[in-house]
């Protein structure tokens, strides 16, 4: 038994990796077709650390491994 709030917390999470996963693959074709767009460029990097460095606050919240 997990906490009160845990599968609301997968969901959000499972979220958040699908958002990452596809962030990530925006950056890398925008890196291989547009690399000279680097404003946008650091713009998904800045989102895409964003978002990670929120799943792993959340993990530790949660007590995750």
């Amino acid at each position: 038994m997990g906490y009160g709030n845990s599968q609301g917390h997968d969901d959000s999470q499972a979220a958040t990796h699908a958002m990452i996963d596809k962030l990530e693959h925006e950056l890398g074709a925008l890196e291989f077709n547009k690399p000279y767009d680097v404003v946008e460029i650091r713009k998904l990097k800045a989102q895409l650390n964003e978002l990670k460095v929120k799943l792993a606050e959340s993990e530790l919240a949660f007590g995750q491994h």
